[in-house]
């Protein structure tokens, strides 16, 4: 169910929609406008510092809303990925230029010091997680999977409610993908539990 083509062209499509709502912001909020104080533009070794920010930005935040049970080791790699890049940036940038290039000192001279890289940075994270978190709230809301519909039941409280948890039930029975053999056996433990009660 988590790995059908339709889930995987969804995260396909949320992918390049991210990317291109990444790439348009960043080039168009850094075209033209001075990037520093004292009026200099940015290059494209700032650019290129501040698209990949929001890539890391963007990719672990959607990781952090599409997780539904937070672990110690999903909270290291998520938000430890994004101080990583940050850390990265600033030990590749102080090596020898010879070694690094374009990035020599990109974010301890250019990019930190600049305001702008920073609410670029915001605006594009928002920016990007608004039709992740529109697509979420109403699958959440209208075409739940099971472990939302248990959710429901243990937030709402109504564990005991032996009416609501059968009716969360049998919509999920009736929207699950497992496979038709688990149906199957679910139709008919539900038909023998039946024919016991009467």
């Amino acid at each position: 169910m988590l790995f059908s083509w339709k889930r995987i062209l969804g995260w396909a499509f949320n992918g390049v929609l991210s990317a291109t709502i990444i790439f348009f912001f960043c080039i168009n909020a850094m075209e033209n406008q001075a990037f520093r104080k004292a009026g200099e533009v940015a290059d494209l070794e700032v650019l290129g510092a501040t698209m990949y920010t929001c890539v890391v930005w963007v990719v672990n935040s959607q990781m952090a809303l599409s997780i539904s049970y937070f672990t110690y080791i999903q909270h290291l790699f998520i938000w430890g990925g994004i101080v990583f890049w940050y850390v990265f940036l600033i030990v590749y940038g102080t090596m020898d230029p010879t070694l690094s290039t374009t990035a020599y000192k990109v974010l301890i001279e250019a990019c930190a010091p600049a305001p702008s890289y920073w609410l670029l940075t915001l605006l594009v994270l928002v920016a990007s997680l608004l039709p992740y978190f529109a697509y979420a709230s109403i699958q959440m809301r209208f075409f739940p999977m099971f472990h939302q519909m248990i959710q429901w039941i243990r937030n709402d409280g109504q564990t005991t409610d032996p009416e609501y948890v059968h009716v969360v039930r049998q919509r999920s029975i009736k929207h699950t993908t497992v496979g038709f053999t688990a149906r199957f056996e679910a139709s008919h433990s539900s038909g023998a539990s039946k024919s016991i009660q009467v």
